[in-house]
């Protein structure tokens, strides 16, 4: 194990670039598997890193265009990059995924989930993905997985400025630039972002009430933030981070406003306090996720929905060298959540609090790691996980492990406090969902050759469903209760093969999710995907093909969605070590495809643009 735990977590909690060139060392470095630094070969679960480089290789539209490529990662989008989008790491539901950014629980306590579609990928340096329950080091919704993003860090007078235009009338800008000196560095990013878009919505001839505005439905973002540190002496670090993401989504609608804006922010105040062998942390974040519409200005006397979710958190953590073979990491973390709303919520505040420990052990080939976590959230039941995993290395390339753990979902606003309508409520009464997860993996790394499999099973208890309280009754009220189960086993493998300038990556995924109670696959969960990408690198430009399959799969309205393949074509061109330019080509073959029912994705499209660095 490496005793440098302090300056190794610190590089990679901010990104981890000084400068454009990356060390092998640094980019495989993670630190939200385990909340510690350590090499990803090391860590005993799945994870994938994407780093700068491969962000702008790929040029995405979005983040879930970048995390669909993971294997195990699906998504549902209602309209193009910036309108509604939610996504299913490993079967589980679109709420049991843990989203951080850097370091900052993110989303909405009514929904209890986050939306994706309000993260610029511009300002992103680094995302990591842990697959699997995580919630014995992170708490509730880390059921599926964790996903943190690390927004962009430069060194000082180190700059980059770009834009971007493409069909729909898009077009966007961003820059950023890194200012200071050897003990204060801190990098300033802006970014703006406009589409005219597409009609989002066919709607279905058959249906009498479906909603039908034949008219383009485009959306705007601008995001600017603030990330760094300040070395004031050799035992204290402050790591300051801010970030506020603005915009505006146009959809279809038949009832209530037909744009939609977010107004969302958050900041991180984080001390670092190092020994030798000690590294304690303290921070204090709050982070502000608002989303209103426009039903004001549709309807005379007509109120605007608001959904606003403000959040304040404090997190103290202490980690220790034991010895050169074992760390031992514990901590507590305290969090309040209040909402504001034109709904008159039964409850508008709670507050969570929780202690966690984790240790991880060396001994010759054999690894070790232990968690332990005790939640209390609100007025719900408290929860106690844990995380066991052993792992063997078989040779230095070759790892396998296996691991056991429980994870937890509190439930939302929503289920509990929704204010009673006709009869229909929230439920105070409702206790969290839980899993039991085991998963087998395998990997090998040598040279320029990544390989990952493992196959896993996950048993969910007391999921939340909405459901009328007389099902023979049509005009019957609703509310949620804890009725269901799932069933989820599933297999995900992945593949990195460079050789010379020609390199290929592809990933497979096959899930079988199931509600146990109702004997139906879970909705927007193809049993099958995949990716590949053919990539040729040369001196001063790459190209690259990228294939996306998605098998078929059961919408929430009952109906059978197709199968598609997406194909994007890449390039970049480097015109001097300062200047490069860049160009794709989406849906090459005019796939006419559906994420979700009605909702069209976006047809044959382009980007073109340039990236200036200083």
């Amino acid at each position: 194990m490496k005793k440098s735990i302090v300056a190794l977590f610190i590089t990679s909690a901010l990104s981890s670039t000084a400068s454009f060139a990356q060390t092998n060392e640094t980019e495989n470095i993670i630190v939200t598997a385990s909340r510690s630094a350590q090499d990803k070969f090391d860590a005993l679960a799945s994870v994938d890193i994407i780093d700068r480089a491969q962000i702008e290789q790929l040029q995405p539209d979005s983040i879930a265009e970048l995390l669909t490529r993971i294997a195990g990662i699906t998504s549902s989008t209602q309209g193009g990059a910036g309108h509604q989008t939610s996504l299913f790491v490993r079967g589980t539901n679109s709420d049991h995924v843990l989203v951080l950014l850097n370091g900052v629980r993110v989303g909405s306590a009514t929904l209890g989930s986050k939306e994706f579609a309000t993260i610029p990928v511009a300002l992103v340096e680094r995302i990591e993905v842990v697959k699997g329950p995580r919630a014995a080091l992170w708490g509730s919704d880390a059921l599926g997985g964790v996903i943190q993003i690390f927004t962009r860090q430069l060194g000082n007078g180190e700059g980059q400025v770009g834009a971007s235009i493409g069909h729909d009338g898009y077009w966007q800008g961003y820059g950023a630039i890194g200012f200071g000196n050897e003990k204060h560095n801190y990098t300033l990013s802006a970014f703006t972002e406009s589409t005219d878009g597409y009609d989002v919505i066919e709607p279905d001839p058959a249906n009498i009430f479906a909603i039908d505005q034949p008219d383009e439905d485009g959306y705007d973002r601008q995001s600017v933030s603030l990330v760094g540190s300040s070395q004031f002496s050799d035992l204290f670090t402050l790591e300051v981070n801010a970030q506020l993401d603005k915009g505006n989504s146009e959809i279809d609608a038949s009832f209530g406003g037909d744009e939609f804006d977010h107004d969302n922010y958050h900041f991180l105040l984080r001390g670092h306090w190092n020994t030798e062998s000690t590294n304690v942390q303290l921070s204090y974040a709050q982070s502000v996720d608002n989303n209103e519409d426009n039903n004001s200005d549709l309807f005379e006397g007509a109120v605007n929905s608001l959904f606003e979710t403000k959040r304040n958190q404090v997190t103290g953590i202490a980690q220790t060298q034991v010895s050169d073979t074992q760390e031992l990491t514990v901590g507590i973390e305290w969090y309040d959540e209040e909402i504001t709303s034109a709904t008159l919520y039964s409850d508008t505040k709670r507050e969570a609090s929780a202690f966690f420990a984790t240790a991880r052990q060396e001994h010759n080939q054999w690894k070790f790691e232990q968690a332990v976590r005790y939640d209390s959230v609100g007025d719900t039941d408290s929860e106690t996980t844990f995380q066991l995993s052993v792992g063997y290395q078989l040779t230095p390339h070759w790892l396998v492990a296996l691991s056991h753990g429980t994870a937890f979902k509190a439930p939302s606003f929503n289920d509990l406090y929704w204010p009673e309508a006709f009869g229909s409520a929230g439920n105070p009464d409702l206790v969290s969902e839980t899993s039991r997860n085991t998963e087998l993996l395998a990997r090998y790394h040598e040279n320029n050759v990544e390989f990952e499999i493992s196959a896993y099973q996950t048993e969910i208890d007391d999921l939340i469903e909405w459901a009328p309280l007389d099902a023979t009754d049509p005009f019957s009220a609703w509310q949620p209760t804890n009725v269901a189960e799932a069933k989820i086993k599933g297999l995900d493998a992945t593949g990195k093969i460079s050789y010379e300038n020609i390199y290929h990556q592809a990933s497979l995924s096959h899930i079988d999710a199931k509600n146990e109670t109702t004997d139906t696959q879970l909705f927007s969960r193809p049993y099958f995907s995949a990716n590949y990408s053919l990539g040729y690198q040369a001196q001063a430009f790459d190209v690259s093909v990228n294939v996306n399959y998605q098998g078929s799969r059961l919408d929430s309205s009952g109906i059978d969605l197709d199968s598609f393949t997406l194909i994007n074509l890449n390039a970049n061109y480097e015109v001097s070590a300062a200047l490069n330019l860049h160009a794709k080509i989406t849906n090459v073959t005019d796939e006419d495809y559906q994420l979700v029912y009605q909702y069209p994705g976006d047809g044959q499209g382009y980007r073109i643009g340039l990236d200036y660095r200083f």
